[in-house]
């Protein structure tokens, strides 16, 4: 079964039809990002749509973005066209881990629309969940696109795992979610419990279900292989024995099982003792290692959302936050008191970022 690209334009566009604000979906890159088609394609598809009538083209502000941008919408004859495909395909069989389904009922068994599961075919007519990520604020990636590049170019190399470092706050999940937003790659999300060992594989097993894996955690030396999936790891840090030698194992799966991926979002200080690799799998090549820094200082004054800020106040803001994007974040939102939860700041020096944040001189 094979879809032209402006096919897939229309069923990628279908849910946002009544969408009152613009979306990033809606954009060329977004519409790039959800139908898998090459950026340098989309124009041709989209503009192929706006002359028979079934999409038109707006303008709209993205949230964290000043600038105007271009975006696509369905007409009343595109919101039809699109539905009737989609109708006419959910009968149709795909391919999903070691069975055929039809559309329709893989799109209920995983509760998703139809239109999920035929944005996520390949040419091949196997479909490939695409990670869907919590909602990551545009300004939580400030200053990352060398970050996100890093991690781009390891998953089209072999190396099998990357590890991400950073203290608390500095923006390891917004990363890996923006990243795995943006990958067709089929993907998984488990977060680490620091002395469960078992229940790590359970989740693992778990997560790999909706992939097309047994769901059994006996059975992932078999379900990694056959399925190749990219598995990110969150909140790794000082854990216990049992965790740090279910990851090893895990990353030996991995590593044995070409094209499966492990991502692993780790404290910076976690000890050397709970790390599940050593200095030898970094220079093998088994493993790979970036920190994730604070922003600088005009970094800081973007996420602080005040272009007017004061030197002197964006001064203090950076030399007490570190560039920290949660600190920063909080600052700006005005939240003392999750501000008080999650950093060592006194009460006098939360008054202070606080009142700095707004100042203008």
């Amino acid at each position: 079964m094979l879809l032209t690209a402006a096919e897939r334009v229309l069923v990628h566009l279908l849910p946002m039809w009544n969408a009152k604000d613009a979306v990033q979906e809606a954009t060329q890159e977004g519409i790039s990002v959800g139908t898998g088609l090459r950026r340098s394609h989309v124009p041709r598809a989209v503009k192929r749509l706006v002359e028979d009538g079934s999409a038109e083209v707006r303008e709209g502000r993205l949230r964290g973005r000043g600038r105007k941008v271009r975006v696509y919408a369905l007409t009343e004859a595109g919101i039809r066209r699109a539905r009737e495909l989609l109708g006419g395909l959910e009968s149709e069989e795909v391919r999903f881990g070691d069975r055929r389904i039809a559309i329709g009922a893989l799109a209920a068994e995983l509760r998703v629309a139809p239109g999920e599961i035929v944005s996520g075919l390949d040419d091949a007519g196997v479909y490939r969940p695409r990670q869907v990520a919590l909602t990551v604020p545009e300004s939580d990636l400030i200053e990352r696109e060398s970050d996100l590049t890093a991690i781009a170019e390891w998953l089209k190399g072999p190396v099998p795992a990357f590890v991400v470092y950073g203290s608390r706050g500095m923006g390891k999940t917004a990363l890996a979610r923006a990243f795995t937003a943006g990958t067709r790659r089929p993907s998984t999300w488990v977060d680490v419990a620091p002395d469960d060992p078992a229940g790590l594989r359970r989740d693992i097993a778990s997560s790999l279900r909706s992939l097309g894996g047994s769901g059994n955690p006996d059975g992932l030396e078999r379900d990694i292989p056959a399925l190749k999936p990219l598995i990110v790891l969150d909140g790794y840090g000082e854990v216990s024995e049992g965790v740090v030698d279910a990851v090893s194992a895990l990353l030996a799966t991995i590593a044995s099982s070409p094209g499966a991926k492990l991502l692993v979002l780790a404290q910076e200080a976690t000890p050397s003792y709970c790390r599940f690799y050593g200095p030898a799998e970094v220079r093998k090549g088994t493993v790979r290692e970036i920190r994730l820094k604070g922003l600088s200082p005009e970094g800081t004054r973007q996420l602080l959302g005040n272009p007017a800020i004061g030197a002197e106040s964006l001064r203090q803001v950076y030399l007490l936050t570190k560039g920290c994007p949660l600190y920063l974040t909080l600052i700006r939102d005005g939240n003392a008191a999750r501000l008080r939860e999650v950093s060592r700041f006194t009460l006098a020096e939360i008054r202070l970022l606080l009142f700095s944040r707004a100042a203008t001189r």
